[in-house]
Protein backbone atom coordinates (compact mmCIF):
# COMPACT_ATOMS: atom_id res chain seq x y z
CA UNK A 1 0.00 0.00 0.00
CA UNK A 2 2.97 1.88 0.43
CA UNK A 3 3.71 4.46 -2.33
CA UNK A 4 7.87 5.75 -2.33
CA UNK A 5 7.59 6.39 -6.01
CA UNK A 6 5.54 9.47 -5.54
CA UNK A 7 7.20 11.11 -3.25
CA UNK A 8 10.38 10.44 -5.34
CA UNK A 9 8.29 11.58 -8.73
CA UNK A 10 7.26 14.82 -6.43
CA UNK A 11 9.76 17.19 -7.78
CA UNK A 12 11.26 15.73 -10.94
CA UNK A 13 7.96 15.59 -12.78
CA UNK A 14 7.18 19.15 -11.84
CA UNK A 15 10.68 20.37 -12.94
CA UNK A 16 10.48 18.56 -15.85
CA UNK A 17 7.50 19.50 -16.84
CA UNK A 18 8.52 23.50 -16.37
CA UNK A 19 11.47 23.60 -18.05
CA UNK A 20 9.80 21.74 -20.95
CA UNK A 21 7.28 24.77 -20.95
CA UNK A 22 10.16 27.34 -20.76
CA UNK A 23 12.02 25.85 -23.23
CA UNK A 24 8.74 26.24 -25.71
CA UNK A 25 8.71 29.87 -24.42
CA UNK A 26 11.98 30.17 -25.84
CA UNK A 27 14.26 30.12 -22.01
CA UNK A 28 16.70 27.38 -22.04
CA UNK A 29 17.01 26.41 -18.66
CA UNK A 30 20.44 24.23 -17.31
CA UNK A 31 20.13 24.48 -13.68
CA UNK A 32 17.25 22.99 -11.94
CA UNK A 33 18.52 25.26 -9.02
CA UNK A 34 18.53 28.18 -10.39
CA UNK A 35 14.67 27.60 -11.34
CA UNK A 36 14.06 27.14 -8.37
CA UNK A 37 16.00 30.19 -6.66
CA UNK A 38 14.36 32.23 -9.50
CA UNK A 39 10.93 31.67 -7.81
CA UNK A 40 12.21 32.78 -4.81
CA UNK A 41 14.08 35.93 -5.65
CA UNK A 42 13.25 39.25 -4.42
CA UNK A 43 15.78 41.36 -5.95
CA UNK A 44 16.42 41.37 -10.48
CA UNK A 45 19.66 43.06 -11.66
CA UNK A 46 19.44 43.72 -14.75
CA UNK A 47 22.58 45.02 -17.11
CA UNK A 48 21.56 47.99 -19.76
CA UNK A 49 23.51 47.44 -22.89
CA UNK A 50 22.57 44.34 -25.22
CA UNK A 51 19.62 43.47 -22.31
CA UNK A 52 17.53 46.45 -21.84
CA UNK A 53 18.70 47.74 -25.21
CA UNK A 54 19.39 45.88 -27.89
CA UNK A 55 22.68 45.92 -28.28
CA UNK A 56 23.57 47.35 -30.90
CA UNK A 57 24.91 50.67 -30.34
CA UNK A 58 25.45 53.38 -33.25
CA UNK A 59 27.78 56.40 -33.26
CA UNK A 60 25.97 58.84 -33.63
CA UNK A 61 28.24 61.67 -33.28
CA UNK A 62 32.29 62.21 -33.14
CA UNK A 63 34.19 65.19 -31.89
CA UNK A 64 37.82 65.64 -32.78
CA UNK A 65 39.60 67.81 -30.01
CA UNK A 66 42.95 70.40 -30.98
CA UNK A 67 44.20 69.43 -34.25
CA UNK A 68 43.73 65.68 -34.47
CA UNK A 69 42.17 65.05 -38.20
CA UNK A 70 38.65 63.06 -37.79
CA UNK A 71 39.25 59.83 -39.94
CA UNK A 72 42.68 59.24 -38.26
CA UNK A 73 41.38 59.37 -35.05
CA UNK A 74 39.12 56.91 -36.33
CA UNK A 75 40.75 54.46 -37.83
CA UNK A 76 42.74 54.48 -34.70
CA UNK A 77 40.36 53.83 -32.55
CA UNK A 78 39.15 51.02 -34.81
CA UNK A 79 42.77 49.52 -34.69
CA UNK A 80 42.49 49.58 -30.83
CA UNK A 81 39.31 47.87 -30.95
CA UNK A 82 39.99 45.38 -33.39
CA UNK A 83 39.91 42.35 -31.69
CA UNK A 84 36.66 42.89 -29.56
CA UNK A 85 33.63 41.80 -29.92
CA UNK A 86 31.65 44.05 -27.92
CA UNK A 87 29.16 45.91 -29.49
CA UNK A 88 30.61 49.59 -28.95
CA UNK A 89 33.60 48.06 -30.65
CA UNK A 90 31.67 47.13 -33.34
CA UNK A 91 30.03 50.33 -33.48
CA UNK A 92 33.40 52.50 -33.65
CA UNK A 93 35.11 49.98 -36.75
CA UNK A 94 31.96 50.70 -38.89
CA UNK A 95 33.14 54.30 -39.04
CA UNK A 96 36.63 53.42 -40.10
CA UNK A 97 37.55 52.75 -44.13
CA UNK A 98 38.63 50.01 -45.72
CA UNK A 99 42.56 50.66 -44.66
CA UNK A 100 42.78 50.49 -40.85
CA UNK A 101 45.67 50.73 -39.24
CA UNK A 102 46.91 47.59 -36.94
CA UNK A 103 47.33 48.23 -33.14
CA UNK A 104 49.88 46.08 -30.95
CA UNK A 105 50.46 45.44 -27.34
CA UNK A 106 46.74 45.68 -26.84
CA UNK A 107 45.64 45.74 -22.97
CA UNK A 108 41.45 45.36 -22.40
CA UNK A 109 40.46 46.73 -18.77
CA UNK A 110 36.91 44.97 -18.56
CA UNK A 111 34.32 47.70 -18.11
CA UNK A 112 36.50 50.57 -18.68
CA UNK A 113 38.77 50.63 -21.58
CA UNK A 114 41.71 49.42 -23.63
CA UNK A 115 45.10 50.35 -23.97
CA UNK A 116 47.27 49.84 -27.14
CA UNK A 117 50.25 50.79 -29.57
CA UNK A 118 49.34 52.41 -33.21
CA UNK A 119 52.20 53.32 -35.08
CA UNK A 120 54.75 53.72 -32.00
CA UNK A 121 52.31 55.52 -29.92
CA UNK A 122 50.05 54.72 -26.71
CA UNK A 123 46.84 55.22 -27.10
CA UNK A 124 43.61 54.81 -24.77
CA UNK A 125 40.33 54.62 -25.67
CA UNK A 126 37.78 54.14 -22.69
CA UNK A 127 34.80 55.95 -20.42
CA UNK A 128 35.84 59.20 -19.06
CA UNK A 129 37.03 57.38 -15.85
CA UNK A 130 39.38 55.80 -17.89
CA UNK A 131 40.44 58.58 -19.77
CA UNK A 132 41.12 60.74 -16.46
CA UNK A 133 43.10 57.74 -14.75
CA UNK A 134 45.45 56.65 -17.51
CA UNK A 135 46.24 60.29 -18.92
CA UNK A 136 45.78 62.69 -16.08
CA UNK A 137 47.69 65.42 -17.78
CA UNK A 138 44.56 65.39 -20.57
CA UNK A 139 41.78 67.41 -20.34
CA UNK A 140 37.87 66.05 -20.58
CA UNK A 141 36.02 68.11 -22.93
CA UNK A 142 33.04 69.57 -22.18
CA UNK A 143 30.25 67.43 -21.77
CA UNK A 144 27.63 70.09 -22.62
CA UNK A 145 27.00 68.79 -25.94
CA UNK A 146 26.44 64.53 -24.47
CA UNK A 147 23.91 66.09 -21.93
CA UNK A 148 22.20 67.33 -24.62
CA UNK A 149 21.36 63.71 -26.38
CA UNK A 150 21.02 62.32 -22.75
CA UNK A 151 20.67 58.98 -24.41
CA UNK A 152 24.51 58.66 -25.07
CA UNK A 153 27.52 56.46 -24.04
CA UNK A 154 30.73 59.01 -24.25
CA UNK A 155 33.72 56.61 -25.23
CA UNK A 156 36.99 59.10 -25.44
CA UNK A 157 40.25 58.45 -27.28
CA UNK A 158 43.29 60.23 -25.72
CA UNK A 159 47.28 59.91 -26.06
CA UNK A 160 48.95 60.37 -22.83
CA UNK A 161 48.94 63.56 -22.86
CA UNK A 162 45.38 64.54 -24.73
CA UNK A 163 42.13 63.45 -25.60
CA UNK A 164 42.15 63.52 -29.63
CA UNK A 165 38.21 62.36 -29.95
CA UNK A 166 35.09 61.67 -28.21
CA UNK A 167 32.32 59.40 -29.67
CA UNK A 168 29.03 59.56 -29.15
CA UNK A 169 27.37 56.24 -29.12
CA UNK A 170 23.29 55.15 -28.59
CA UNK A 171 21.14 51.95 -27.99
CA UNK A 172 17.92 51.58 -28.42
CA UNK A 173 15.19 49.81 -26.18
CA UNK A 174 14.35 46.25 -26.44
CA UNK A 175 10.32 46.45 -27.59
CA UNK A 176 8.53 44.84 -24.30
CA UNK A 177 10.95 46.33 -21.79
CA UNK A 178 9.06 48.50 -20.24
CA UNK A 179 5.95 46.25 -19.88
CA UNK A 180 8.63 42.97 -18.78
CA UNK A 181 9.46 45.53 -16.10
CA UNK A 182 6.17 46.56 -14.42
CA UNK A 183 5.18 42.81 -14.66
CA UNK A 184 7.99 41.90 -12.27
CA UNK A 185 7.34 44.72 -10.02
CA UNK A 186 3.66 43.67 -9.58
CA UNK A 187 4.73 40.57 -8.89
CA UNK A 188 6.38 42.08 -6.05
CA UNK A 189 10.04 41.91 -7.10
CA UNK A 190 13.07 44.94 -6.62
CA UNK A 191 14.02 45.89 -9.93
CA UNK A 192 17.70 47.41 -10.26
CA UNK A 193 19.77 48.36 -13.24
CA UNK A 194 23.78 47.95 -13.16
CA UNK A 195 25.72 49.21 -15.46
CA UNK A 196 29.04 50.20 -17.02
CA UNK A 197 27.67 53.50 -18.64
CA UNK A 198 27.23 56.73 -17.61
CA UNK A 199 24.38 58.45 -15.43
CA UNK A 200 22.91 60.08 -18.13
CA UNK A 201 22.52 57.28 -20.22
CA UNK A 202 21.48 54.88 -17.47
CA UNK A 203 18.50 57.13 -16.38
CA UNK A 204 16.93 57.69 -19.70
CA UNK A 205 16.42 54.34 -20.02
CA UNK A 206 15.26 53.60 -16.42
CA UNK A 207 12.47 56.30 -16.86
CA UNK A 208 11.48 54.27 -20.34
CA UNK A 209 11.16 51.19 -18.25
CA UNK A 210 9.85 52.38 -14.91
CA UNK A 211 13.25 51.41 -12.91
CA UNK A 212 13.91 53.86 -9.75
CA UNK A 213 17.02 52.23 -8.63
CA UNK A 214 20.33 52.93 -10.84
CA UNK A 215 23.64 52.29 -10.74
CA UNK A 216 25.76 53.88 -13.38
CA UNK A 217 29.81 54.12 -13.92
CA UNK A 218 30.06 50.31 -12.32
CA UNK A 219 33.16 48.17 -13.04
CA UNK A 220 32.58 44.27 -13.18
CA UNK A 221 34.33 44.27 -9.37
CA UNK A 222 31.34 47.60 -8.27
CA UNK A 223 28.27 44.92 -9.78
CA UNK A 224 30.00 42.16 -8.16
CA UNK A 225 30.36 44.03 -4.78
CA UNK A 226 27.07 45.40 -4.92
CA UNK A 227 24.96 42.04 -5.83
CA UNK A 228 27.31 40.15 -2.99
CA UNK A 229 25.58 43.13 -0.19
CA UNK A 230 22.39 42.55 -1.02
CA UNK A 231 23.14 38.43 -0.51
CA UNK A 232 24.08 39.56 2.40
CA UNK A 233 21.45 41.33 3.35
CA UNK A 234 18.91 38.52 3.08
CA UNK A 235 17.75 38.93 -0.93
CA UNK A 236 17.83 36.56 -3.51
CA UNK A 237 19.34 38.01 -6.39
CA UNK A 238 18.31 37.18 -9.79
CA UNK A 239 20.56 38.58 -12.46
CA UNK A 240 20.25 39.27 -15.97
CA UNK A 241 22.93 40.67 -18.62
CA UNK A 242 24.66 39.38 -21.81
CA UNK A 243 28.45 40.81 -21.70
CA UNK A 244 31.84 39.47 -20.73
CA UNK A 245 32.14 41.49 -17.92
CA UNK A 246 28.88 40.39 -16.38
CA UNK A 247 29.99 36.42 -16.27
CA UNK A 248 31.34 37.30 -12.38
CA UNK A 249 28.12 38.43 -11.61
CA UNK A 250 25.75 35.77 -13.60
CA UNK A 251 28.02 33.44 -11.53
CA UNK A 252 27.90 34.98 -8.04
CA UNK A 253 23.35 35.56 -8.45
CA UNK A 254 21.32 33.48 -6.83
CA UNK A 255 19.41 32.68 -9.98
CA UNK A 256 21.16 33.83 -13.68
CA UNK A 257 19.75 34.22 -16.55
CA UNK A 258 22.08 35.25 -20.08
CA UNK A 259 20.53 37.03 -23.07
CA UNK A 260 19.76 36.00 -26.77
CA UNK A 261 23.77 36.57 -28.07
CA UNK A 262 25.13 37.00 -24.97
CA UNK A 263 28.84 36.20 -24.57
CA UNK A 264 29.84 32.31 -24.70
CA UNK A 265 30.93 32.78 -21.02
CA UNK A 266 28.34 34.67 -19.97
CA UNK A 267 26.01 31.63 -21.15
CA UNK A 268 28.12 28.66 -19.64
CA UNK A 269 27.62 30.28 -16.22
CA UNK A 270 24.48 31.07 -15.70
CA UNK A 271 21.66 29.14 -14.92
CA UNK A 272 19.05 30.17 -18.02
CA UNK A 273 19.92 31.11 -21.31
CA UNK A 274 16.85 33.18 -22.81
CA UNK A 275 16.58 32.07 -26.56
CA UNK A 276 14.90 34.84 -28.36
CA UNK A 277 14.52 38.41 -28.10
CA UNK A 278 11.23 38.54 -26.16
CA UNK A 279 11.46 40.06 -22.81
CA UNK A 280 8.36 39.39 -22.11
CA UNK A 281 9.47 35.58 -21.45
CA UNK A 282 11.36 36.79 -18.03
CA UNK A 283 8.28 37.62 -16.30
CA UNK A 284 5.67 34.61 -17.49
CA UNK A 285 9.09 32.41 -16.83
CA UNK A 286 9.19 33.84 -13.05
CA UNK A 287 5.30 33.62 -12.76
CA UNK A 288 6.00 29.97 -13.90
CA UNK A 289 8.90 29.37 -11.47
CA UNK A 290 6.62 30.06 -8.33
CA UNK A 291 3.88 28.25 -9.63
CA UNK A 292 6.26 25.31 -10.35
CA UNK A 293 7.60 25.36 -6.69
CA UNK A 294 3.78 25.50 -5.28
CA UNK A 295 3.22 22.38 -7.36
CA UNK A 296 6.54 20.84 -6.02
CA UNK A 297 5.27 21.39 -2.57
CA UNK A 298 1.42 20.13 -3.35
CA UNK A 299 3.30 16.84 -4.64
CA UNK A 300 5.15 16.62 -1.40
CA UNK A 301 2.66 17.20 0.80
CA UNK A 302 0.26 15.11 -1.18
CA UNK A 303 2.63 11.60 -1.10
CA UNK A 304 3.31 12.68 2.63
CA UNK A 305 -0.12 12.26 3.41
CA UNK A 306 -1.10 9.24 1.39
CA UNK A 307 1.64 7.25 3.07
CA UNK A 308 0.79 8.66 6.76
CA UNK A 309 -2.86 7.72 6.50
CA UNK A 310 -2.59 4.38 4.23
CA UNK A 311 0.38 2.59 6.24
CA UNK A 312 -1.51 2.56 9.41
CA UNK A 313 -5.09 1.68 7.74
CA UNK A 314 -3.20 -1.14 6.37
CA UNK A 315 -1.79 -2.43 9.55
CA UNK A 316 -4.94 -2.54 10.76
CA UNK A 317 -6.74 -4.41 7.99
CA UNK A 318 -9.27 -1.90 6.46
CA UNK A 319 -7.06 -2.12 3.68
CA UNK A 320 -7.54 -4.82 1.16
CA UNK A 321 -4.75 -6.16 -1.40
CA UNK A 322 -7.19 -4.81 -4.24
CA UNK A 323 -7.19 -1.38 -2.49
CA UNK A 324 -3.81 -1.11 -1.92
CA UNK A 325 -2.92 -1.61 -5.17
CA UNK A 326 -5.19 0.74 -6.72
CA UNK A 327 -4.40 3.54 -3.85
CA UNK A 328 -0.50 3.14 -4.55
CA UNK A 329 -0.83 3.26 -8.45
CA UNK A 330 -3.37 6.38 -7.96
CA UNK A 331 -0.91 8.31 -5.27
CA UNK A 332 1.71 8.20 -8.29
CA UNK A 333 -0.83 8.77 -10.82
CA UNK A 334 -1.98 12.14 -8.96
CA UNK A 335 1.54 13.53 -8.36
CA UNK A 336 1.81 13.01 -12.21
CA UNK A 337 -1.10 15.37 -13.51
CA UNK A 338 -0.08 17.54 -10.76
CA UNK A 339 2.86 18.42 -12.51
CA UNK A 340 1.22 18.06 -15.72
CA UNK A 341 -0.55 21.43 -15.26
CA UNK A 342 2.43 23.01 -15.77
CA UNK A 343 2.68 22.05 -19.26
CA UNK A 344 -0.36 23.98 -19.99
CA UNK A 345 -0.10 27.12 -17.41
CA UNK A 346 -1.02 30.20 -18.90
CA UNK A 347 1.19 32.67 -20.54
Amino acid sequence: VTCPCALSLATPTALSAATGNLLGRGLLTTSSRGLEMLARCTHVVFDKTGTLTRGQPVVTDITTCTDFDRQAVINIAAALELPSEHPAAKAIRACANDNPLMATDIHSFPGAGIRGVVDGQDWYLGNPAFINEHCPQAVLPDTTKSGEAGTGTRILLADSTRIAAEFLLTDELRPGAADMVRRLQASGKTILLMSGDNTAACQHIAALTGITEVYANMKPDDKLAHLKRLQHQGAVVAMVGDGINDAPVLAAADASIAMHGAAQISRATSDMVLLSSDLGTLASSVRLAGKTLKIIRQNLAWAASYNLLALPAAVLGYVAPWMAAIGMSASSLIVVLNALRLVRTEK
